[in-house]
């Protein structure tokens, strides 16, 4: 599922529910809005009859203006609340460009701004903290907080745990394993995914438009890209990392008639493996 507008023809619910449940699944990233229920009791239902849990949902916020911080962190706060009676655990947070903005490659922050964002990023972990969740920031590209620059930025001026995407590292030029290596202690949660480095490029340099590209395979089944995911997921275990490992398969739909699980078997099958090795 995703909420970028015409991303492709988007399941529903029961099917998805269903068919991560016949992979002996047994929790799940709560998607973007609409996918599971917004009454917290409805979702839960809908969970129990698919023998799932949620551990982890996504926030975006626009948190570098002070002018509009009190509604985005209401926002932030409406949504921690739906988290955590749904039984999740981490709060998943990206720092977006303002909405409607031409770029879709991030700004370029000020001080002013980056104090405005580091701000706000530690009162969302008050909120976090009030409903009993772990906040992960997810350094993305197109957001506020990307490359290594930015991580050091974010670890050094708040508390926040990171949510460590090797392929959106690898999407603003950045090394995954470096990454790692200055966040150590601070993962909070992981998803993985694999990239083609040259369209990853491609699309950092603007020469293709990242739905285009997406189209075009720039995410590969794990294993079958260039994110060194058997690195990185070692490097994880060596730092003792125990949360979750999220399967971010990015996948472009074009009928209902398609059929994205067997691909989801075997990323499944591949991380299971290196995490039990």
């Amino acid at each position: 599922m995703s909420d970028i507008p015409e991303w492709g023809q988007q399941l529903e619910a029961e099917r998805v529910l269903s068919e991560v449940w016949s992979l002996g699944i047994s929790a799940i990233e709560a998607g973007p809005p609409g996918f599971l229920p917004d009454r917290s009791d409805m979702a839960k239902l809908l969970l129990r009859r698919h023998w799932l849990r949620v551990v982890s949902g996504q926030a975006h916020a626009v948190l570098h203006h002070h002018d509009i911080r009190g509604p985005e962190l209401a926002h932030i706060d409406g949504h921690a609340s739906w988290l955590a009676a749904v039984g999740a655990e981490t709060l998943v947070l990206s720092a977006i460009a303002p909405r409607g903005a031409s770029t879709a490659h991030g700004i370029v922050l000020d001080s002013e701004g980056w104090a405005h964002l580091l701000h706000s990023i530690g009162s969302v972990e008050h909120v976090c903290a009030r409903h009993r969740l772990r906040l992960a920031v997810l350094p993305r590209f197109g957001t506020m907080i990307q490359g290594p620059s930015d991580i050091e930025r974010l670890l050094v001026g708040t508390e926040a745990g990171v949510c460590f995407d090797p392929c959106h590292l690898m999407m603003v030029g950045a090394d995954p394993l470096e990454v790692l290596e200055l966040a150590a202690g601070r993962i909070r949660h992981v998803r993985l995914n694999d990239v083609d480095a040259d369209m990853a490029r491609q699309v950092r340099e603007h020469r293709i438009d990242y739905a285009q590209a997406v189209s075009r395979g720039l995410y590969k089944t794990l294993g079958h890209g260039d994110a060194r995911l058997e690195s990185v997921i070692e490097s994880l275990q060596r730092s003792k990392y125990r949360g979750w490992y999220a399967i971010d398969q990015d996948v472009r739909l074009k009928s209902t008639d398609d059929k994205p699980l067997p691909d989801i078997k075997r990323a499944l099958d591949y991380v299971r493996k290196l995490v039990a090795a």
